[in-house]
């Protein structure tokens, strides 16, 4: 199902007891916020203090989630998180939530951020030094003939 993708960045994930909803297994609504800390930490590798300067931020203006597997109390379980494309002015983030024990993904999300100057509202073209930071990070993959 899912096979032959690669993730530079994963975050370990704390299972915690209010996680867990009536079922049993960890809401819907909390594998969000997993994603979310997965995003995060992404961009604190990538792009540190960069991100947030000069009034340039990223923001979701859309994303899907399939959820295939739950996610049980106590399961070891990371997020993987990858750019896997770079628009004008947004970019293609790839999520997996799995148990690294396992080879397919609890739950999948595929996220598209645009850029955005916070105080103006207005969208903003990625900045080329956040191009080559992603693409450095990505191996090459991103920007045509600069494999690494």
């Amino acid at each position: 199902m899912h096979h032959d993708i690669s993730f530079n960045h994963s975050v370990t994930l704390q299972i915690r007891f209010n996680d867990i909803d009536r079922l049993g297994h960890v809401n819907n609504a909390v594998i969000q916020e997993f994603f979310d800390m997965g995003r995060i930490s992404y961009f604190d590798e990538t792009l540190g203090d960069i991100l947030g300067s000069d009034d340039r931020q990223l923001v979701i203006v859309s994303y899907k989630t399939d959820f295939y597997k739950q996610i049980m109390p106590g399961e070891n379980i990371e997020v993987r998180t990858k750019i896997y494309k770079l628009g004008n002015k947004s970019i293609r983030m790839l999520q997996w939530i799995i148990n690294p024990a396992e080879k397919e993904p609890k739950a999948v999300n595929d996220s598209v951020l645009s850029g955005f100057y916070y105080g103006t509202s207005k969208s903003m073209v990625i900045p080329d030094e956040w191009r080559q930071i992603f693409n450095r990070f990505e191996n090459g993959c991103l920007i045509p003939d600069t494999n690494q």
